[in-house]
């Protein structure tokens, strides 16, 4: 196995397994670094990668019930590093972002800005723009989806407030680039017009990388119309992660979205390039491990 390997094997580790943190950490987290949502047990902790020059990798942990019962811990050491051990023995060292100052403001109505978009690695702020699944709500959601818990944050985010909390980050100098996504919606374009309305009024404050991501609409027409108007708001990345190709577990894992037939992703995925390929982005089909 070479080392790049033992990072990603970590990062599969601590994203499946959950990490026990202990009591007497929490306000030191929540004050002191990137853990708004610590206290519900969600937290970003980072691997340093050996093969890029010590690059973080950002590993997003998710407790739940699993952090009771994990074998890993926490462990911050006399030197106020971060370590995690696995029963007796250090498993790995972690790094921890600092607690950016936007986390303390709130926005011109008044939300807390922690509760808009978080920064999930460095220079990378992402929101969810509205977190109340459709699958959810007919009681068929993705097994693997976490999106209505992601983080202690408001379910249903207002475009304007998202916007308030990109400027600050932006301003204060911890955001290169943003990501938004959102829940799957009831709507004719399952929530990506929302998207995009969010990416238009981000633009009118300030300009930054914007990354959609989505899932595929097999209204073409409208597809392509919310494309461009994505790219006239200054989008620059397309993402529609198609989560699994194996026919035999796409229904099994995902009761509604897995009906979705390969072939329109591979549609979606050719129509968004068609618009951003002549663009300065990235393309990407399948989340990055």
């Amino acid at each position: 196995m070479n080392r790049l390997d033992s990072v990603v094997r970590k990062k599969a580790e601590l994203q499946s397994r959950g990490v026990k943190i202990p009591k007497e950490l929490i306000g030191e987290l929540e004050t002191g670094y990137n853990a708004p949502a610590i206290i519900t047990g969600r937290m970003v902790v980072c691997l340093e990668s050996p093969e890029k020059n010590g690059e973080l990798i950002p590993a997003f942990i998710v407790n739940g019930k699993r952090g009771a019962v994990s074998p890993l811990t926490m462990i911050r050491t006399d030197s106020s590093r971060f370590e995690i051990w696995m029963n007796d023995e250090k498993y790995t060292d972690i790094t921890l972002l600092p607690h950016p100052s936007f986390y303390d403001s709130t926005t011109g109505s008044g939300f807390p800005m922690h509760k808009l978009a978080v920064i999930v690695s460095p220079g990378h702020m992402r929101s969810v723009v509205n977190q109340r699944c459709y699958y959810y709500q007919i009681g068929k959601p993705c097994q693997f989806c976490a999106v209505q818990h992601w983080w202690d944050a408001n379910l249903e985010k207002a475009s304007s407030e998202i916007a308030d909390t990109v400027e600050a980050g932006v301003r204060e100098g911890v955001v290169k680039h943003i990501s938004l996504t959102t829940a799957t919606l009831g709507t004719r374009g399952k929530g990506l017009e929302d998207l995009v309305e969010t990416a238009r009024i981000i633009k009118e404050r300030v300009t930054v990388p914007i990354m959609l991501e989505f899932e595929p609409i097999e209204d073409y027409s409208l597809l392509d119309s919310l494309l461009k108007e994505a790219r006239k708001a200054g989008v620059t990345t397309i993402s529609c992660n198609i989560e699994c190709f194996d026919e035999s577990l796409r229904q099994e894992v995902m009761p509604v979205k897995g009906r979705i037939p390969v072939d329109t992703y591979i549609k979606t995925w050719g129509k968004s390039k068609d618009i951003f390929a002549k663009r300065e982005c990235k393309f990407l089909s399948l989340e990055k491990i």
